[in-house]
């Protein structure tokens, strides 16, 4: 049985390592799809019904007409965010009118909605008013179907099968969350695809043996994701600990991690000491919180909260929960994904434990959800967010896992590959013709 993930021969020496006419038309279908869906999931939902699209707007309409940053303040929590995606879409960022709101009462989570699930009112006209922010949010969609490409990459150096990368594309781009947030105005879509990119750089490593030229595409990656939003910081530990886990001098190892980890301090640096001087911390977290006032609430590692509704509420939005947590999924719906996320998952620790699968790699990718979400259950101390989708960072290293683990079973075949990538890619259409669209459409206004 063939070793996922083993050694350092390049991928044309690996068995099933050369592309096939077949894989390379499912691959191409595959992200043509994957843009068509999120194209069309970014006009059914209406404008700024995505999680703090309106603060995300703001901070980009901010650089555009002063050419600084923002500092963070009730007005515009997300100021102490990363400015790296901001920048991007800057240039489309023009000022504009926003929606009537379509709730009463202001503090947030506590709000009534008047038109469930919308928090503001959508009108026929508004395709024709809000074309810059739509035209951001087709940003969004291309930033994210280079994540899916990346990601198919990953897939393929991890196992030298274009047929692995198409799985590992496929759960990402047909990830009904992923859908719903790589479609949003929001650094969401920009930090999976660095992620995206710096896991496969990683697996590269891993795979082919350390070179200068990559180590250093991998960590400038790595900080552009850090800058893009801070929880992407598991991916620069991880490239950290592919560094130092190859075979090899010790001095070597460790020189290679020191200049490496160096330079990337370097880079991130002076964002980290304009917050420390403005906020008292470098990362912001507390100036975000004192910003966003209403969503302080302290829990404890052993409250009823963490060990009932913070696995459950973590779990169903990181499948999908649309809107502003407005719009959840049936029932069933998260059934079916957890089960599929549980069975695929098993099989990726099994097949680790056997070595069936490459053992440094496999903790590599540990090491990267863990990571993220011991960062998701330490923000959850001071706060109520439970949302999945701070788990969008590691969803390129969550796939890679899952195929891993799938194709490790002696009955998987490249059939399977594509039933399974058609299966997801259907249920997503599914739920954005029968779930999504009904939701918000008709509008509230006509006009």
């Amino acid at each position: 049985m063939t070793t996922y993930g083993s050694a350092t021969r390049p991928v044309s020496q690996v068995p099933g390592g050369q592309a096939t006419r077949s894989a390379r038309i499912a691959l191409w279908t595959m992200l043509l799809a994957s843009a068509a869906l999120m194209a069309a999931w970014s006009f059914a939902v209406p404008v700024f019904e995505g999680p703090d699209e309106p603060t995300h707007w703001k901070y980009a309409h901010y650089l555009r007409e002063r050419h600084a940053l923002p500092v963070s303040e009730p007005s515009c929590p997300e100021a102490a965010q990363p400015p790296l995606y901001y920048l991007l879409i800057a240039p489309l960022a023009v000022d504009v009118t926003m929606p009537p709101i379509g709730y009463v009462g202001e503090e947030f989570g506590k709000r009534h909605l008047l038109f469930p699930p919308r928090v503001y009112q959508n009108a026929t006209g508004d395709l024709k008013l809000y074309w810059p922010f739509r035209l951001a949010r087709l940003v969004s969609v291309l930033m994210s179907v280079f994540a899916v490409w990346f990601c198919v990459l990953a897939g393929t150096e991890a196992s030298g099968s274009q047929w692995t990368g198409l799985l590992v594309g496929g759960l990402v781009a047909f990830w009904p969350m992923f859908s719903f947030r790589g479609m949003n105005v929001s650094n969401d879509s920009l930090v999976v695809t660095l992620c995206a990119l710096t896991l496969y750089l990683t697996v590269r490593l891993i795979r082919r043996g350390f070179t200068w030229r990559i180590g250093v595409m991998a960590a400038l990656v790595a900080v552009g994701a850090f800058l893009t939003k801070i929880n992407a910081v598991a991916l620069g530990v991880a490239l950290l600990l592919a560094l130092i886990s190859e075979k090899g001098p010790w001095r070597a190892k460790l020189l290679r991690a020191f200049v490496l980890g160096a330079a990337m301090l370097v880079i991130v640096g002076p964002w980290l000491i304009r917050n420390e001087h403005l906020y008292g911390e470098a990362l912001a977290q507390m100036a975000q919180l004192n910003a966003a006032r209403g969503m302080i609430e302290r829990h404890s590692l052993f409250s009823n909260y963490f060990l009932t509704d913070f696995p459950v509420l973590l779990i169903s939005s990181f499948i999908g929960t649309f809107g502003w947590m407005s719009l959840p999924l049936p029932i069933w719906g998260y059934l079916a994904y957890f089960s599929g996320l549980i069975f695929a998952g098993t099989c990726w620790i099994g097949a680790s434990l056997k070595r069936r699968v490459d053992f440094r790699l496999s903790t590599i990718l540990a090491c990267t959800i863990v990571l993220n979400l011991v960062g998701i259950i330490q923000m959850n101390f001071s706060q109520t967010q439970p949302q999945g989708r701070y788990l969008l960072a590691t969803l390129p290293a969550i796939a890679l896992a899952m195929a891993l683990g799938l194709e490790s079973l002696p009955s998987w075949s490249r059939l399977r590959v594509m039933l399974t990538v058609g299966g997801l890619a259907v249920s997503n259409l599914i739920i954005l013709v029968c779930l999504v669209i009904p939701a918000y459409w008709p509008p509230v206004i006509n006009q």
